[in-house]
């Protein structure tokens, strides 16, 4: 086993886990471990009797470096946001994103290739909150106190450490941070949770921005994404997700048939002449077994004609707070007005209080879904790969876990797929109290 260690700036953990304030900083321990008992997916799709195994551990040599809140995937690039790092020019708690590469495609050998920081660091600007990437393009989402909106960074091939190309801000009524972020192609949806819409505060907004023919330049959005029956305090653009044509935002703390924050799900089609101007859904997703404060639209993310969404405080039978993730197929005449879920998907063995679906990311037919507070909070990840007939409703999926896992840790607070390998954060790492954070890769070692 070799160990590398990699200095880089501090971060804090608050924002996942309030009660224990959290410590981290950034090295990279590579293991071979055996993670999961069950078969796993080869190439995460088709049937092999390989195991999914433990490639490597990120883990911290700074304080507040590596407690992560979102991570992202694409080909041989991991990016992980640190919101609450310790800027590299020196700027206190300004946020910071970490760009690694598996050198050769080999996941157990990563490089740390850049460090990115906001040009106009600004404390608790929340910049790092969210991450996303699509070929040599990374989005980070933050805020931008000076224009007091929510603000999405770009990223072009990013090396060393450097600021942004292009930031991206909001016109019209106040935003807060842009708490997600998600890029599929030349179009970027960014979602924030608090911002204002018209004269109602606090209801959330998603925004869309379509690069210039010239390539990403400071601007405000080209459309802005509002669901019609929503109001203050729903959450709406807590998570948010683009492929194609097509954007899901979830709503988690909706109120909808008369349940406290069942939560709900939205799906906006860009028109023929393509996205401009303000725009209502498209469908409404709703769970058909919803309860009360389960948190539906808590994550979202969208692969094609399906869309997943996470509610991570359903009730399953008895189990209150289990968890549970939602698919939705699109129908071969288009998106319904209104559609409940093709198939439900708990843990093979959940149990109250896991809460699957805290986060959710798929990938072709692969989902990976974060269970964070299974065993005492230490946490556990699933991994569901679609049957060949579709997706269908039961209890599965493969659990993984960290070979160092503990209490608290907090294992599967945010998950993505990419590269052939599957990244989960911990950012409750080592012992959760003053804990330093990890984001682990897992794969098929050939």
């Amino acid at each position: 086993m070799a160990t590398y260690v990699i200095d880089a700036p501090p971060v804090d953990a608050s924002l996942f886990f309030p009660e224990a304030p959290m410590k981290t900083a950034l090295g990279i321990i590579f293991l071979l471990v055996l993670c999961a008992d069950a078969s796993a997916q080869n190439q995460l799709g088709n049937p092999t009797t390989r195991t999914l195994q433990q490639l490597a551990e990120l883990t911290g040599t700074e304080t507040y470096a590596l407690v992560s809140t979102s991570v992202a995937i694409s080909g041989n690039t991991l990016v992980i946001g640190a919101p609450s790092a310790n800027s590299p020019n020196g700027c206190f708690e300004c946020g910071a994103a970490y760009v690694y590469t598996a050198v050769g495609g080999d996941w157990t050998n990563l490089s740390l290739t850049a460090t990115l920081e906001q040009s106009s660091g600004q404390f608790e600007g929340g910049f790092g909150d969210s991450v996303a990437i699509g070929g040599d393009t990374i989005v980070v989402g933050g805020y931008d106190f000076a224009v007091e909106s929510g603000a999405a960074y770009v990223y072009i091939s990013p090396s060393g450490t450097t600021t942004e190309n292009a930031e991206l801000t909001t016109s019209g009524s106040a935003s807060g941070v842009f708490n997600s972020v998600s890029i599929d192609g030349n179009a970027i949806v960014a979602g924030s949770n608090l911002s204002s819409v018209g004269s109602e505060k606090e209801v959330g907004s998603a925004y869309v921005y379509v690069e210039p023919e010239g390539g990403w330049i400071n601007a405000t959005q080209t459309a802005l994404l509002v669901a019609n029956n929503e109001s203050m305090g729903c959450y709406f653009g807590n998570s948010v997700g683009i492929s194609g044509n097509t954007v899901v935002v979830g709503a988690p703390r909706s109120d909808a048939n008369g349940l406290v924050q069942r939560g709900r799900a939205y799906v906006f089609v860009a028109p023929a002449e393509g996205w401009s101007g303000t725009r209502g859904q498209t469908a409404e997703l709703d769970p058909s077994d919803g309860t009360s404060r389960a948190y539906f639209g808590q994550s979202v993310s969208i692969s094609g004609g399906n869309v997943i969404v996470g509610a991570p405080q359903q009730t399953i039978g008895s189990n209150g707070t289990q968890g549970a993730v939602y698919v939705y197929t699109r129908p071969s005449t288009g998106w319904p007005k209104t559609m409940t879920e093709t198939a439900e998907l708990t843990a093979v063995n959940g149990k109250a209080g896991s809460e699957l679906g805290y986060s959710v990311a798929l990938s072709g037919r692969t989902l990976l879904s974060g269970a964070a507070d299974t065993h005492n909070h230490q946490g556990t990840a699933y991994v569901f790969s679609e049957p060949a007939g579709g997706w269908q409703t039961g209890a599965g999926g493969t659990p993984i876990s960290a070979s160092d896992g503990a209490a608290s840790n907090g294992f599967g607070a945010a998950v993505g797929i990419g590269g052939g390998v599957l990244t989960v954060s911990a950012p409750g790492w080592p012992n959760g109290i003053g804990g330093d954070g990890a984001v682990y890769i897992f794969g098929q070692v050939q």
